[in-house]
């Protein structure tokens, strides 16, 4: 099982958020806010690296379901999402209104999927909150559940990338034993984990790296607007289950 404080700390943040702004709006920003948006660039961000619409997509960590919603209308193949917090398992399942795809709670240990059953397994904003023997453990369960050839997409912090080091900052001024984990992970980590674990390390796109074909336009909440090509913010890699 997943450390307990992960679950305590992201259970906190969400009865906090639903105490002060109700639960609709604790739903977006309990993934971080701008829910519409991210899920455009989530799903962009997919799609660039292949996904077609009769693929199947295992989503870990999916939240209250902003990257759900957004393939909903598109993606005709099978769609599984999982979170440790059931209550969010169970949003993204209500919005999406897909009777077809399974949304669940998980422990952490395993993805409730099957074996070599998904073209693509994702982690968006779930290996910055882990440590990194739990990291491993998802890396491990991702290659199970990826179907051969099946690639493997995950958003991570990276202390080479300048544009990470100010999380780092505000992470060091935050001294409450609660916070939500903020993880950095090395470019080396990563390639070492995948040769243990036999995967393909396919590419390591830096944070600030344009490479994402949009969908769409979008507008931040701070102003900025990525069209055409644009970044993810957080660095994204891709590996694959060998053939």
């Amino acid at each position: 099982m997943l450390r307990t404080d992960y679950v305590a700390t992201y259970r906190k943040s969400l009865q906090d958020l639903i105490r002060r702004h109700g639960e609709a709006r604790a739903m977006d920003l309990i993934v971080g806010g701008e829910f519409e948006t991210i899920g455009i660039i989530e799903g962009s961000v997919l799609k660039t690296l292949g996904l077609d619409p009769s693929h199947s997509v295992v989503d870990v960590g999916c939240g209250s379901g902003r990257l759900a919603a957004r393939l909903a209308p598109w993606l005709r193949g099978p769609y599984q999402g999982c979170d440790i917090l059931p209550e969010l398992a169970d949003h993204a399942a209500r919005i999406c209104r897909r009777p077809d795809w399974s949304f669940a709670s998980s422990d952490g240990i395993t993805i409730p999927a099957a074996d070599g059953s998904a073209d693509f397994v994702c982690f968006f904003s779930v290996f910055t909150h882990l440590e990194h023997d739990d990291i491993f453990r998802y890396l491990a369960e991702a290659g199970r559940v990826a179907k051969p050839g099946g690639r493997i997409v995950f958003s991570y912090l990276d202390f080479t990338v300048p544009s990470h080091w100010t999380v780092f900052e505000t992470t060091l001024a935050n001294r409450d034993p609660g916070r939500v984990l903020n993880q950095f992970i090395s470019k080396g980590a990563i390639e070492t984990w995948c040769r243990h674990l036999g995967l393909e390390v396919e590419r390591l796109y830096d944070g600030p790296e344009k490479w994402i074909r949009m969908d769409e336009k979008i507008t931040y909440a701070d102003g900025r607007i990525a069209e055409g090509m644009a970044d993810f913010g957080q660095s994204i890699g891709v590996v694959r289950r060998r053939p």
